[in-house]
């Protein structure tokens, strides 16, 4: 293999036993949260992983741990091979900010209201030197192009309150283009738009993907659009991983539990089921967040073993690129209790 091909093969970005935990309680019954817990995963050039699961299974967590904007318990975080947190273990450099952006939900309180939209495009080039004063303005024109905002000239003198849901969060991603990121993570990016406007923000995601050979990390809830634009789809629960796989095959053939449950959740037309009406349900409650033994998802398990409660699964491989921790698929698994 060529030393080109080499590169090609290495992910550009490589997470490895990623942690974070919040100590709750106080001196006399300390108690732990783990938020993220032994989190695992690689991510491409030019790939969509998204990662989807319930408000609280620690996604956008997992984000702001990438992003530097609160710092892990423990684990590695790779750039292109280089061990970030070994570097630069308190503080991200300009040089990380670059190639790793992040678009938030809320595209409403990410831009600051009393400036207008030239000005948010602007500021990264100048903070990064990618562009002359006098450039500044047709690299603004062509980065609002690129989103699909036109024309540039009349939209980079407006002010965010003039603009819709929509096209803010697009100026939200020309921002993060503005300085050639190698990952975007996008948190929910499409949950606060309306459903005739998330397509054209999913088709630009799958645009940038193509054409300019971005990673992006998507974060979701909507399990249809994690499909529609993922790569491949990891899925979270309680901070840990649970499956992970080529998007359409895990969720043609869910092999978690929790997966299936998530996938059930789904409203069918066909079925004649209504919102929020399934045909599977879990049971019980989350197990408590301070306990360290069992699979995290064992309490509300309706397919729990006597050994859910008591060990914590394994990584288990169910083919080339798909993966579960679930007892169920172990070697000679145990018989439910």
């Amino acid at each position: 293999m060529s030393e080109h091909e080499q590169e090609a093969e290495l992910p550009i970005l490589e997470v490895t036993n990623l942690s974070k935990h919040f100590s709750l309680g106080n001196w006399w019954k300390p108690a732990i949260f783990k938020a993220v817990n032994d989190v695992s995963f690689k991510l491409h050039k030019g790939e969509v992983l998204s990662v989807v699961g319930e408000s609280g299974s620690g996604k956008s967590t997992l984000a702001r741990l990438i992003a530097r904007l609160s710092n892990p318990t423990e684990g590695r975080i790779l750039l292109h091979g280089k061990d970030i947190l070994a570097q630069e273990p308190r503080k991200a450099s300009l040089a990380y900010r670059r190639q790793v952006q992040m678009i938030f939900q809320d595209p409403f309180g990410s831009l600051s209201p009393t400036h207008p939209i030239g000005y948010h495009i602007e500021r990264p080039l100048q903070i990064h030197k990618l562009a002359q004063s006098k450039d500044l303005e047709r690299e603004v024109a062509t980065l609002l192009e690129t989103v699909g905002l036109h024309p540039p000239a009349d939209v980079a003198e407006r002010y965010p309150f003039q603009m819709s849901g929509g096209q803010r969060q697009r100026v939200a991603i020309a921002r993060a283009l503005a300085v050639q990121p190698d990952i975007i993570l996008a948190d929910e990016p499409t949950s606060m738009l309306d459903v005739s406007i998330r397509m054209e923000v999913l088709n630009l995601i799958e645009k940038l993907k193509t054409e300019r050979g971005i990673g992006f990390l998507y974060i979701t809830h909507d399990l249809a659009s994690a499909r529609y634009v993922g790569d491949r789809t990891m899925v979270m629960y309680a901070g840990n991983v649970v499956e992970e796989g080529e998007s359409c095959a895990l969720m043609e053939n869910p092999a978690h539990p929790y997966t299936q449950l998530l996938l059930a959740s789904v409203p069918d037309p066909s079925s004649g089921l209504s919102t929020g009406e399934t045909t599977a349900k879990a049971e019980g409650t989350r197990k408590p967040p301070n306990r360290d033994k069992g699979c995290p998802f064992a309490s509300r398990c309706p397919m729990r073993m006597s050994i859910c409660e008591e060990k914590m699964p394994r990584r288990t491989s169910l083919a080339a690129n798909h993966f579960v921790r679930c007892h169920l698929h172990e070697a000679d698994p145990p018989k439910p209790a």
